[in-house]
């Protein structure tokens, strides 16, 4: 069973893909260049830290930020589950974390949590004026006077997806910080059950910091990135595997 996802955010790209990664899914790009977050030494693990709002918390109007709105404003992640019955925070923060672990698992990146989200790379919360069920959004670093793209993450266009395959174009824009927020006014449920009017976290949260490391939806069904709700994907698939190992590598013991 699929659901449309409502989701907000950017476009598609694929800067130094090869035919190794044929069928890797896309990734975020900003004016055609390639968004992600960067290595503490060249060839190490990404480590990527995270932050759980435990009060308000709003993007700083000097930051340059994909979307205005995404998370622009949010508020403690306890929220998020206000309307489930039978959700805690703490059950919440479990299917949180094993949505980390997911991409752990398979790319060379690590999560980290810290308690300051003013230093957090991911800050995480309840969205203060959803119009949706989860959003994702990133902030940037660059000197390239790049003008963001707001529009909805959706179908990726097909001329700019293939335009980029040919890897004429490596260069990346580094990600400032990302944000993550679903909507405290819907219900939450963990595990599938066939009624796709309620999203379950494990699969929402994957999905979302997906976007904040780098994703964007690919141009198909079927896999935890697509951009509609999919309860007969229960686990990361063959695409978003590629794609994620197409950023950051395959996962190191290191």
């Amino acid at each position: 069973m699929i659901r449309l996802l409502m989701l907000t955010g950017l476009a598609a790209v694929c800067s130094f893909c090869n035919a190794a990664f044929a069928g890797a899914g896309e990734l975020l790009r900003l004016e055609g260049h390639l968004m992600r977050w960067a290595p503490e030494a060249a060839g190490g693990k990404t480590v990527i830290s995270y932050s759980i709002l435990k009060g308000p918390y709003h993007v700083a109007s000097s930051k340059s930020i994909l979307s205005p709105s995404n998370c622009a404003k949010m508020h403690a992640f306890a929220h998020i589950v206000a309307k489930s019955p039978g959700l805690t925070e703490e059950k919440a923060k479990t299917e949180l974390q094993a949505a980390f672990r997911a991409w752990e698992s398979v790319a060379n990146i690590a999560f980290v949590e810290v308690s300051d989200p003013a230093l957090a790379n991911i800050v995480i919360g309840a969205a203060d004026d959803p119009g949706g069920r989860a959003f994702a959004n990133l902030s940037y670093r660059s000197e390239k006077g790049l003008t963001p793209v707001t529009m909805a993450l959706g179908k990726p266009d097909a001329h700019a997806a293939a335009s980029d395959r040919d890897g004429s174009d490596g260069s990346v824009v580094p990600i400032d910080q990302a944000y993550v927020c679903l909507n405290p006014k819907s219900r939450w449920k963990i595990g599938f059950d066939g009624n796709l009017e309620v999203y379950d976290l494990r699969h929402t949260f994957t999905h979302e910091v997906g976007h904040a490391i780098g994703l964007d939806h690919p141009d198909a069904t079927g896999a935890v990135m697509a951009f509609r709700y999919d309860e007969r994907v229960s686990e990361l698939q063959p695409s978003d595997i590629a794609g994620v190992q197409r950023l950051y590598g395959q996962r190191s013991a290191k």
